[in-house]
C-alpha cells in the first residue's frame, strides 16, 4: 500500500505523456476509461489514481526523478531558471496541444463531423462547439473571432480528436448510471447539470426550446416529457434534454434528465462527458440571461 502511495505522488513531477509512456497505449479499458490517452490526463489532473492501471506497478519506479528532465528536488529560492507554475488546466491543455502536432487534421476531420480548412494561413480542423465554430490547431483553440478558448474548453476539444470519433454514434439513448463507473458521476451531473437547468427553466420550457436551438438543438421524438431537445456540444457528442416542468397544484418541482449516446464513452471519456454537460448548463443560463436583458 506504501509503494502505491509513493508511486502516485511521483505523479506530480510527471506529464500527461510521462503517464501515457508508462501505459501499455492498448485502450484495453481495465482502468475505467475507454482509452490510454484518457486515463493519463485524468491521473494528471488527480481525477484518477495511478493505480487503477493494472499494467503500471510499484516497482516501476522513477527514484526521485522529474520525468522533466530536472531534479525532483525544489529550485534555490530566487533561482533565475524558477519556472512560473501553471494551473493544473492550463499544463494539461499545453501537453495536449503539443500531442495533436503530431496527428493529421485532415484525416481525422471527416470521421469528427469536422472540417480541415486554411485559417490564418494554417489548416486547422473546424468544428461546431456549442453552437459555433471553433478552430483547432497545435498553436491552440479558438473562436472565429480569433479569442483563445478557456483551456478546460480546449482540454475537452483536443480530447474528442484524440479519441478519433470511436465506434460513432449508436442512435440509442442511456442515462449516465448505465455506463461502467459512473456512480460517483451521476451525482456530479445532476448537481451541476440537470438541477441547474431545472432551476433556471422553471416555468419557461419555451425559454428552454430557444436556448437549444440556438445551440444547433432540435426537438427529439418518442419522449413523454414536457420538452425534449437534442444538442450536439460537439458533432458526435449529442446530449439529450428531457424536461418536466414544475407543478405548483400537485407540489412538484421542475425536473430534468440528461441522456447520452450508448457509444459515448468511445467518443469521450466519462470526465469529458460530465464537463460537456456541465458547459452545455452554464452556455443554456448565459443565454437565457441574455435574452432578459434584452427585454
Amino acid at each position: 500500500m506504501a509503494d502505491t502511495i509513493d508511486k502516485i505522488d511521483e505523479t506530480e513531477s510527471m506529464s500527461v505523456l510521462d503517464i501515457l509512456d508508462m501505459t501499455r497505449k492498448d485502450n484495453c479499458g481495465r482502468c475505467g476509461f475507454p482509452a490510454c490517452m484518457a486515463f493519463a490526463a485524468a491521473v494528471y489532473t488527480r481525477r484518477a489514481a495511478l493505480d487503477l492501471c493494472p499494467y503500471i506497478h510499484a516497482d516501476s519506479s522513477t527514484d526521485g526523478v522529474d520525468l522533466r528532465g530536472k531534479d525532483s528536488g525544489a529550485e534555490e529560492e530566487g533561482s533565475c531558471s524558477q519556472q512560473p507554475m501553471l494551473d493544473p488546466d492550463t499544463a494539461l491543455a499545453l501537453e495536449l496541444r503539443e500531442k495533436i502536432a503530431d496527428l493529421d487534421l485532415s484525416e481525422l476531420a471527416p470521421g469528427l463531423g469536422g472540417e480541415c480548412i486554411k485559417h490564418s494561413g494554417e489548416r486547422v480542423m473546424k468544428l461546431r462547439y456549442l453552437g459555433q465554430d471553433v478552430m483547432v490547431s497545435p498553436k491552440g483553440v479558438f473562436s472565429r473571432r480569433g479569442s483563445e478558448l478557456e483551456p478546460r474548453d480546449q482540454i475537452l476539444l483536443y480530447n474528442y480528436i484524440f479519441f478519433r470519433g470511436g465506434k460513432g454514434l449508436s442512435g440509442q439513448w442511456a442515462g449516465l448510471e448505465s455506463f461502467p463507473n459512473s456512480m460517483s458521476k451521476v451525482v456530479t451531473l445532476k448537481k451541476y447539470t440537470e438541477d441547474r437547468i431545472a432551476t433556471d427553466f422553471t416555468g419557461d420550457s419555451e425559454g428552454l426550446e430557444a436556448g437549444c436551438r440556438t445551440l444547433d438543438g432540435v426537438k427529439a421524438d418518442g419522449c413523454h416529457a414536457d420538452l425534449c431537445m437534442q444538442v450536439p456540444v460537439l458533432p458526435k457528442v449529442p446530449l439529450q434534454i428531457h424536461f418536466w416542468d414544475h407543478d405548483p397544484d400537485d407540489g412538484f418541482s421542475a425536473e430534468v434528465k440528461v441522456l447520452f449516446d450508448q457509444n459515448a464513452l468511445s467518443i469521450l471519456d466519462i470526465e469529458s462527458l460530465i464537463f460537456a454537460s456541465e458547459r452545455l448548463a452554464e452556455t443554456l443560463a448565459e443565454i437565457r440571461k441574455n435574452r432578459g436583458q434584452a427585454k
